[in-house]
């Protein structure tokens, strides 16, 4: 079975077979003076200068040099063709890589951790480094392997007895694929050591306030430092794998020439050869076989390691566009599943650094499945940061979230995006259709329950204005309001098929009686609901209410909380009051 690399070269190409048609007819006619030379050679020598015609010769050398003209016409006929494969290539793995990070970035809704300094290493430099590549190798490993083919077969046409010679070159091309694994293994980790270390000074550029703040500079020098090493080990390591090719060159170029060398004289003198069959074997070695062995075995076989590392890498980086398209066909359906998520949190307890205060201590508590939660609590005392941690976005320092049993952590992105989508306060909206827009996550939706859905949350009159489900968004930000992307966006998670729904302040820029239209669908849908309240009023419309303080949780029924805490009676008579929370 083909790599994921070579899966995706082959995408890349597929388009190409026509500029390719056209090189490799070309690359015969490139590969002419590699046939004819030895011959051409032999024929001069034998019949013209040794037999006292050197007109004869001449014309001979002449017509060697004719094929060169003609090799080197056909070389440069060559380069248009060779933009029409690799500039292709080149948008093909951009579009790839877009979808992908895209992706990724909305599969985290929007977060900035969704988005790596490694991917855009990825975007800027290995993309250029595949196509620079595939050109780099159609213009020096396809002429070359043509020229070796048609060196070997001009000397067997010279002597069949000469391929002997040969004996050391074919054992170097048997070993050299063997090397050729162990190099691209270890550059492929020169890569990795060098991804590391540019995500690791990314995260210290963006994070410098916070390191400043927490007087960090050591530590994140120190994980600096740890990468540099790493990339100046690995690079050590693929370089004393990269000099074998020292030994390869000695004996599979050097050899056969020494041996032809040593051994020619006496066959010469034995009548087996030819003194021109001798140059010419001499010729088909010193000016096509060892420069292909010296060629193949330094500068080709480095193409070849590098361009299947990137494209290693650049196949991981884009295979969440396959992976997607498969997971939604197969397994997305109109409706989200029946039933919600039953949610544990265990003595949860979390900081943003080992030295800060946490911003949640000792939380528990049990979240049944199909129920309906709010949340409140005064701004930045760690609600939005509980939303993240029950989505599997954040680690807690200590304690667990299980969702039916399973600590959070431990799903795959796949299974949890099926499992949980978290909806938060900025919302996302890409240019494209509307329905485009509201099936990103269930592109197996049916037009009937797109339809309830659009009705239920109150979202068709702008639908209606946005020209239907076939009206084109071009710019989000200046068509539609903050409120009107909140409102697409829980359209479009409520036709998901998630079961667990987390509404961080997801209708904070609708009206209040939109918000409550669109609470109420959610509320109706199968599945667990969990609203991180920016008016207090979603927490009368839940099942049971969590109010977080700085100095615990207090959860309950709304009634009854306002019944027996007194802070919970507070800050409902605060937001009816209208001054706030």
């Amino acid at each position: 079975m083909a790599s994921p690399g070579v899966l995706l070269l082959r995408s890349g190409l597929a388009g190409s077979r026509a500029p390719m048609v056209r090189i490799a007819g070309l690359t015969v006619l490139e590969a002419a003076p590699a046939l004819a030379a030895g011959a051409v050679a032999a024929t001069a020598i034998d019949h013209g200068f040794l037999a006292g015609r050197p007109g004869i010769g001449l014309a001979w050398l002449g017509l060697l040099a004719v094929l060169h003209l003609v090799r080197a016409t056909a070389e440069r006929a060559v380069f248009p063709h060779l933009a029409a494969v690799v500039e292709p290539l080149r948008d093909h793995l951009v579009r790839r890589l877009v979808s992908a990070t895209l992706l990724r970035a909305t599969d985290r809704y929007g977060r900035p951790e969704g988005v790596d300094a490694a991917t855009v290493t990825r975007l800027t430099r290995q993309v250029e480094s595949v196509r620079s590549l595939v050109a780099a190798l159609l213009r020096t490993a396809r002429p070359l392997a043509v020229s070796v083919l048609a060196a070997a077969a001009g000397l067997a046409a010279l002597r069949l007895s000469l391929l002997v010679f040969l004996a050391p070159l074919v054992l170097v091309l048997a070993v050299f694929p063997l090397s050729l694994r162990v190099l691209s293994r270890r550059r492929r980790m020169v890569v990795l050591a060098d991804e590391r270390i540019t995500a690791r000074i990314g995260e210290s550029l963006l994070a410098a306030r916070d390191v400043a703040a927490l007087d960090a500079a050591g530590q994140c020098l120190a994980a600096i430092d740890e990468a540099g090493r790493e990339v100046r080990r690995t690079t050590m390591a693929a370089a004393r794998t990269a000099g074998f090719r020292i030994a390869m060159v000695t004996v599979g170029g050097y050899v056969p020439l020494f041996a032809l060398l040593v051994a020619g004289p006496q066959l010469v003198a034995g009548g087996r050869i030819s003194t021109g069959e001798l140059v010419g074997a001499a010729l088909y070695l010193t000016g096509y076989l060892l420069p292909a062995v010296q060629a193949v075995t330094g500068t080709v076989s480095a193409y070849v390691t590098q361009l299947g590392t990137a494209l290693t890498r650049l196949a991981e980086a884009s295979g969440t566009v396959p992976a997607r398209t498969a997971e939604t066909a197969a397994g997305h359906s109109a409706m989200p599943a029946t039933g919600g998520i039953a949610v544990t949190v265990d003595r949860l307890t979390f900081a943003y650094s080992a030295t800060a205060e946490p911003v949640l201590a000792g939380l528990s508590l049990e979240i049944a499945a199909g129920e309906h939660l709010a949340v409140v609590g005064a701004s930045g005392i760690g609600k939005s940061t509980l939303a993240n941690l029950l989505a599997g976005l954040e680690r807690p320092r200590t304690g667990r979230v299980r969702l039916d049993g399973v600590p959070v952590d431990e799903l795959d992105d796949r299974r949890r995006s099926r499992w949980v989508a978290l909806v938060p306060q900025e919302a996302y909206v890409f240019a494209g259709t509307v329905l485009a827009n509201l099936c990103y996550l269930n592109p197996d939706a049916e037009p009937p329950a797109i339809d309830e859905t659009i009705r239920l949350l109150g979202a068709s009159r702008l639908v209606e204005r946005l020209g239907g489900l076939a009206g084109e968004i071009t710019d989000p930000a200046t068509q539609l309001s903050s409120g009107e992307r909140q409102l697409l966006v829980l359209v479009r998670v409520h036709l998901s098929p998630a079961r667990l729904v987390i509404l961080d302040e997801a209708g904070c820029y609708l009206d209040p009686a939109s918000e409550a239209v669109a609470e109420a669908a959610f509320a109706a849908r199968p599945g667990t609901l969990i609203v991180i309240a920016h008016r207090l009023a979603s927490a009368a419309r839940a099942d049971r209410v969590l109010m977080v303080q700085a100095d615990g949780a207090r959860l309950g029924p709304h009634r009854q909380l306002l019944a027996e805490s007194g802070a919970y009676a507070e800050l409902m008579e605060r937001w009816r009051g209208g001054t706030g929370v």
